[in-house]
């Protein structure tokens, strides 16, 4: 997963200290007051666990087993399972974005041949949000980051400059996406927009991105990071446009996923330590690490219900997941998978 790693975070999109190294367990006779589902890859076929239970997405339909998919982001809805990702063929190099009702493609606007992504997935009552990016060609020859509402496009931006949609959340009547706008080489304006209106979190004096959004009631928490280089990146989030710094003076960590609870924040994320990246995430500031270091392991998710904190992810190219420090194998250790995105379902 590593050598995959810098394409996937700027192409496809994103995922959204004491030493706590617990011993793994089983994914079955798992006691839990939730169901668990967390959306990944094996072997470049999307999937999604359900309580530990693999669930292959059927990736035939477009490439033909000649491609690569992605499965960024899950929601669930009543007895619906919903699944967004992209895609990337190996004949004629196209890709684009889809996503997945109970294991069937539904393909955005473009159709299978767009070049689109589908970055994250978002239910509210009846209606189905998707955020994620279009390349308007012909028209602008820029990426447009955008979302879709029951499958009807809605552009947040003119496609001046490429700009690209990450993560979207829903609270009430508000529709929030989570951004960014590339107005020059290695120059980006970090953005959500609230309703279709931007608001950008900081000039382009530095290079920053954001990875994740979350809404609680009337507050907007951004996560997200300056530096483009993992080794020199320096995490934060922002708490209605008001940056809150997670990491110390020399960075090198990077925030993939943000969740609210109560008062509580939690962020999910990697620390580069020099020659791997260390899974960890962050409760009101302070670390907390997933893994010793010793193999390559990233958190791109995380969730929360009640005391208990969840972060999927994978480790030494095996998906899992982490109940509260504890980890949970999902992949088959003889196969190549990661998890991408977490989502609980109280019982």
């Amino acid at each position: 997963m590593k050598k995959n790693y810098f394409l996937i975070m700027i192409v496809l999109g994103f995922y959204s200290c004491q030493k706590e190294i617990s011993t793994e367990v089983s994914n079955t006779n798992t006691i839990t007051q939730v169901d668990v589902y967390v959306a990944g890859q094996v072997d470049g076929v999307p999937a999604y666990w359900k309580n530990g239970s693999q669930v292959l997405i059927d990736s035939a339909t477009y490439s033909g087993g000649f491609g690569s998919f992605w499965a960024n982001c899950i929601a669930v809805s009543g007895t619906d399972v919903y699944v967004a990702g992209a895609y990337r063929s190996f004949r004629g190099g196209v890709f684009g974005g889809l996503f997945w009702k109970n294991g069937m493609p539904m393909y955005l606007t473009g159709g299978s041949t767009s070049r689109e992504v589908a970055n994250s997935i978002a239910v509210s009552g009846t209606d189905l949000y998707v955020a994620g990016s279009t390349y308007e060609d012909p028209g602008t020859n820029h990426y447009v980051a955008r979302y879709w509402k029951n499958g009807n496009p809605v552009n947040l931006s003119n496609g001046t400059y490429d700009s690209y949609a990450h993560s979207i959340a829903v609270s009430g009547t508000d529709v929030y996406a989570a951004g960014y706008e590339e107005i020059g080489s290695f120059v980006w304006i970090p953005k959500y927009w609230k309703s279709g209106n931007p608001l950008n979190l900081t000039d382009a004096t530095n290079h920053t991105l954001v990875t994740s959004i979350a809404a609680s009631g009337t507050d907007v928490y951004v996560a997200g990071y300056e530096g483009v280089y993992a080794s020199n990146r320096v995490a934060k989030y922002w708490k209605n446009g008001t940056p809150v710094k997670l990491t110390g003076p020399t960075g090198a960590e990077t925030p993939n996923s943000i969740a609210v609870s109560g008062t509580d924040v939690y962020v999910a994320g990697n620390e580069y330590n020099g020659s791997v990246l260390v899974a960890k995430y962050w409760k009101n500031g302070t670390p907390v690490n997933l893994t010793d270091g010793s193999k390559w392991a990233e958190a791109r998710s995380i969730a929360v219900s009640g005391n208990d904190v969840y972060v999927a992810g994978f480790e030494d190219d095996v998906a899992k997941y982490w109940k509260n420090g504890t980890a949970v194998i999902l992949g088959d250790v003889s196969k190549s998978s990661e998890a991408n995105s977490i989502f609980l379902v109280k019982k």
